[in-house]
């Protein structure tokens, strides 16, 4: 299964549409069956070892892959990969993403969660997404205010719209002053964050009213601490890493923990960044 917490788990259904036609069909089920839509296989906890016919699995790495940058404005399909974006509106000259560098996962994927990262989200720069919504064979565009962006979401998250393509407006700048710019943060995020690692990203949503998660596993003492092939990066306490063997189940349970120490020592209830399955 494809994840990129490389946590082994197999489906009996897993579709990979390349239109919008394509995707509608595959998007339809009858009763007793539930649909997971999937970009890269990013941000997700596979918590079972195995899917039967009844969890059918979109995948959306192959649907609409192209990058088309016109002036200002760029077009991406939501297969497309979100380092590739960066990369396409650095080669052309246009600002506004250089904070998303390397950041793994799909532009759909960004689209549905407003990925951001220091001080940047995704949805700074879009003015407009192309979707499939239920009941229509042709996708619709929503403007950016339809989708509802916030803080690690949008109007995607737990709808059942689902994102074709997205419409972005960025900034002319001197290529070589973006791509510097690009460089420094790969650079800070690589010696930050666990690369070394699988893992999906932040596992909570920056809590309120207390420090980062990161620092209160840290104050916990949970660093490395871990369950199975499941570890609390030793690197970054707000990532759970695959150091090896890990099951869906295992990540779970590190979670549990997580949540218990963000409960005793902050009173905070975390939330989920990451999407359970």
């Amino acid at each position: 299964m494809l994840n990129s917490y490389r946590v082994e788990a197999y489906a009996a259904c897993c579709l990979f549409p390349r239109t919008a036609a394509e995707l509608a069909r595959a998007l339809k089920f009858g009763d007793g069956v539930a649909v997971h839509v999937l970009g890269h296989g990013c941000n997700v906890i596979l918590s079972r070892p195995y899917y039967d016919a009844t969890q059918r699995f979109v995948c959306l790495r192959e649907l609409e892959t192209a990058i088309v940058v016109d002036g200002e404005r760029v077009r991406a399909g939501a297969g497309a990969r979100l380092r590739d974006l960066c990369r396409a509106a650095a080669r052309a000259g246009l600002s506004g993403l250089e904070n998303l560098w390397d950041i793994p996962g799909s532009v759909g994927g960004a689209a549905c969660m407003n990925a951001g990262a220091y001080g940047t989200s995704f949805y700074d720069a879009v003015t407009a997404v192309e979707a499939l919504l239920p009941g229509r064979e042709d996708v619709t565009m929503l403007s950016r205010e339809e989708c509802a962006p916030a803080y690690r979401t949008t109007a995607f998250q737990g709808g059942p719209g689902v994102v074709t393509a997205v419409h972005l407006r960025l900034s002319p700048d001197d290529p070589a002053r973006i791509t510097a710019a690009m460089g420094r943060i790969g650079k800070l995020r690589r010696g930050r964050l666990p690369y070394d690692l699988p893992s999906a990203g932040s596992v909570f949503r920056r809590p309120e009213g207390a420090p980062p998660v990161g620092v209160i596993m840290e104050e916990a003492g949970l660093k490395g601490f871990g369950i199975g092939g499941a570890r609390i990066s030793r690197r970054h306490a707000g990532f759970i890493v695959n150091a090896g063997g890990a099951t869906g189940a295992d990540i779970l349970a590190v979670i549990d923990v997580m949540r218990a120490a963000a409960r005793e020592r902050y009173g905070v209830e975390l939330r989920l960044e990451q999407v359970v399955i």
